[in-house]
């Protein structure tokens, strides 16, 4: 960073504005009350720190517009990032929706949904739906839940229930 001329780090010291157009107003006025040999002078030696600061302000400038365009193009390639991004997003998105709507839900047989009530597949063999149902009488029997009897009663029927439709079916 370029570092500022004594000069005009104590005119930028003085504080506001006004101030310092007063202090070169007030300046003028004395160079114009001076004869103009030692009015040119004294200008041409007061003007001669203000060139420095000048130039040094005018390197600050420079500088400052060549991070405003380094920082201008690195925020472009931010935005082709982020083009990229939303583009693949998008593509995500289209993937998802195609493959929730190739696996949706297909309708389910009343046959279907008894089997899966009580955890078998409707090509299940006979003596692994006797099974299930031994082991689901014996989890479920109210003698086994004394604290919550009424709640284990109807799960026993639900489950007793699911199982003599499974028993008409095979029928």
């Amino acid at each position: 960073m370029t570092t500022l001329h004594p000069t005009a780090i104590r005119i930028l010291r003085v504080p506001g504005w006004r101030l310092r157009v007063w202090l070169a107003v007030g300046m003028t006025l004395v160079l114009v009350g001076l004869p103009l040999p030692i009015a040119g002078l004294a200008l041409w030696l007061a003007a001669l720190p203000y060139m420095a600061m000048t130039e040094t302000l005018a390197r600050m400038l420079g500088e400052q517009r060549r991070e405003r365009r380094r920082l201008e193009a690195e925020r472009d390639g931010h935005a082709v990032l982020l083009e990229e991004r939303d583009s693949r997003i998008t593509a995500l998105e289209a993937d998802l929706a195609r493959v929730r709507a190739a696996s949706s839900p297909r309708s389910e047989t009343d046959e279907a949904r008894i089997y899966r009530q009580v955890g078998l597949h409707p090509r299940a063999p006979e003596f692994l739906v006797r099974a299930a149902r031994r082991a689901f009488r014996a989890a479920l029997h109210p003698d086994r839940h004394p604290r919550h009897r009424g709640q284990a009663h109807d799960r026993y029927l639900t489950a007793e229930a699911a199982f003599e439709r499974i028993a008409e079916l095979r029928r």
